[in-house]
């Protein structure tokens, strides 16, 4: 799976990359330590990462968001 691919996050309610996905939802729940950020809210709540892990959102290339393409968002 290309990381690199641009999906709708339905609880961000914005586009992003399978990346940003697995970053954001890796930061710690609550307090952080200094320097880290904790998670976001939206991604505490997420259900949706289990889709983005088994490549079930429609996804398109960086080049092809860049160029006016939107990947279809998901209702959950």
């Amino acid at each position: 799976m290309d990381k690199s691919r641009i999906f709708y996050c339905q609880p961000q309610k914005a586009y992003m990359s399978i990346s940003n996905c697995k970053a954001l939802r890796g930061r710690p729940t609550g307090k952080a330590a200094a320097g880290t950020q904790p998670k976001m809210i939206a991604c505490e709540r997420c259900d949706m990462f289990k889709l983005v892990d088994k490549n079930k959102v429609e996804t398109v290339s960086m080049t092809d968001y860049l160029g006016g393409e939107r990947p279809i968002s998901i209702s959950l």
